[in-house]
């Protein structure tokens, strides 16, 4: 009698790990259906979009001082873009203005200093920066030459820039808002001081490059 309940225990066990192992190739087997790829790519491009930094600049062509937003990218995040809005003070100007500057920043190589701080010995960015008020025009208007503006407007400007940058890792148990902070500084120059650069000698060439000094929260 014994060893007729030890058979049939026996016997119930094998057949409870053979379902089990069956009801786990089965799953394994499962493919993901066409309805399921859709959803997870439509909600992995909509989190591409949030935002993943922040960002505050003064002066680069941008205005007394700018804010933003910006996204990194790249298999070393290595690719940058920044949406930013900027401020002109009056001075003597009747009112300020409103700037606003897209702005693609590569940073090819990180440097480890120690387990929290690290620095990018070189950044390049390029970025397009605009200006709204009246004073400023996309064509040249008839009160200049002919050609004097050529293929260049006062609304529009293209600048380029080269900096270095020290990031600090804030502490899992500290953070907060951002995951890490960033001091940057850039030198930049805009098209139109270069074209003026070339057509007139005197211009020397620290009326045509700026300094620029930011800070950049890492939120994500």
């Amino acid at each position: 009698m014994k060893w007729n309940r030890f058979f049939i225990s026996a016997m119930l066990l094998i057949v409870a790990a053979s379902a089990m192992a069956g009801d786990s190739i089965y799953t394994s087997q499962i493919e993901e259906s066409r309805y399921d790829k859709r959803v997870h790519r439509y909600r992995k491009d909509w989190a591409s979009l949030i935002p993943t930094q922040f960002v505050v600049q003064n002066a680069g062509n941008m205005g007394l001082f700018s804010v933003g937003i910006g996204w990194d990218y790249g298999k070393r995040r290595q690719w940058e873009t920044d949406l930013l809005f900027g401020h002109i003070p009056r001075h003597d100007s009747n009112r300020g203005k409103l700037t606003i500057t897209l702005k693609e920043n590569l940073i090819p190589w990180s440097i480890s200093l120690t387990d929290e701080a690290s620095i990018e010995p070189f950044t390049a960015s390029i970025y397009l920066n605009t200006v709204y008020g009246h004073e400023f025009w996309r064509s040249q208007p008839s009160r200049y030459p002919s050609n004097y503006y050529q293929y260049m407007s006062t609304k529009f400007r293209w600048n380029i820039a080269f900096g270095q940058r020290l990031t600090f890792q804030i502490p899992k148990n500290r953070r907060k808002h951002a995951k890490s902070v960033t001091f940057l500084y850039e030198i930049s120059t805009c098209d139109l001081y270069i074209r003026a650069k070339f057509q007139d000698s005197s211009v020397s060439l620290k009326d045509i490059i700026g300094l620029s000094l930011g800070v950049k929260l890492q939120m994500l």
